[in-house]
């Protein structure tokens, strides 16, 4: 089993990428998609993988590769970072395993701007990304389950995780959540942490 994976995912459109910048290790890195010839001058930073998510709309598809660790993923490497393409990025694997406190399998930076998944849905209604009845009806469920304002949230730009059996599990949570209600993934991840005691490291360059 190798240690360490880089991959990405791009569906249903064509996308301006952005090579992160890699130091001290040399790593296999994957581009899961959909898009008929995207191999390219731009692309063989990657090892590009066909992926069938039909029954999925596209911002879902994404989601979908992103929450949901690829099988061939998890079950042949110790960690993987789930690395959104559009980001520039300085990444050091070994910074970020010793940034995993201990008991969490999962490591991500925390939100800039804000620190509540009620406040992060007005804003995303605001500025229609999203659906405004799929997020009202999830933050309505939230509400009703006794979940908190103001507990913290997260940027989901990259996510930096130990594969294990528990966190798989959880994943598959976060992403029921994400399938369920609204697409934007930073609203419901703090919910499945709080209801399912998933506990998060955040990138101490964040804190």
């Amino acid at each position: 089993m190798k240690k360490f994976v880089l991959y990405a995912a791009v569906f249903g459109k064509k996308a301006s990428f952005r090579k992160p910048i890699i130091s001290g290790l040399d790593m296999d890195k994957v581009l899961y998609t959909d898009l008929p010839g995207l191999i390219n001058e731009d692309h063989v930073f990657y090892d590009v993988r066909r992926k069938n998510l039909d029954n999925l709309d596209q911002t879902r598809r994404n989601r979908f590769m992103k929450i949901n660790i690829p099988d061939e993923i998890f079950y042949n490497y110790e960690y993987s970072l789930y690395m959104d393409y559009k980001h520039l990025t300085a990444i050091n694997f070994d910074d970020m395993l010793g940034q995993l406190e201990p008991g969490s399998d999962f490591l991500i930076t925390k939100h800039r701007q804000r620190d509540c998944v009620y406040k992060e849905g007005a804003v995303c209604i605001e500025k229609k990304k999203g659906n405004e009845e799929e997020i009202l009806k999830q933050l309505s469920h939230y509400m009703s389950k006794g979940y908190p304002s103001h507990n913290g949230l997260y940027a989901a730009w990259w996510l930096f995780r130990r594969h294990t059996k528990e966190l798989k599990g959880l994943m598959k949570l976060w992403w029921q959540q994400v399938d369920k209600y609204s697409y934007r993934d930073q609203i419901s991840l703090p919910y499945i942490a709080w209801k399912e005691g998933l506990k998060i490291s955040l990138d101490n360059r964040e804190k």
